[in-house]
């Protein structure tokens, strides 16, 4: 399983509580196992979530690690399955609210 931020957790127990539709940013370090996934496409398709990549940083051939700076909205439940799917994808994860809550 990826690594989650120590805010990860509190985050999903957030959106346990939450209905409707909740926004997060969200950065991302997807594995290079996971080169030619369409990891992103998924989510979208999976859980109806609206995803804008806000910066991405990802080599062409595939050897090295994915970074993904994203804002996500969708239903919180949705949100939070899709947090998980992503750990279990081995990705390490992120939640902030804004750049600087990422550091």
């Amino acid at each position: 399983m990826g690594t989650l931020s120590p805010q990860v957790s509190l985050e999903a127990l957030r959106l346990r509580s939450l209905q409707g539709r909740t926004q997060l940013q969200v950065r991302l370090r997807i594995p290079k196992t996971c080169h030619g996934e369409p990891v992103i496409s998924n989510l979208i398709s999976r859980y109806g979530l609206q995803i804008n990549i806000m910066a991405a940083l990802l080599g062409s051939a595939g050897e090295e690690d994915g970074w993904f700076d994203l804002a996500m909205a969708g239903e919180a439940a949705l949100l939070r399955q899709a947090l998980i799917d992503l750990a279990d994808l081995e990705a390490d994860i992120w939640i902030g609210s804004q750049q600087e809550d990422y550091t």
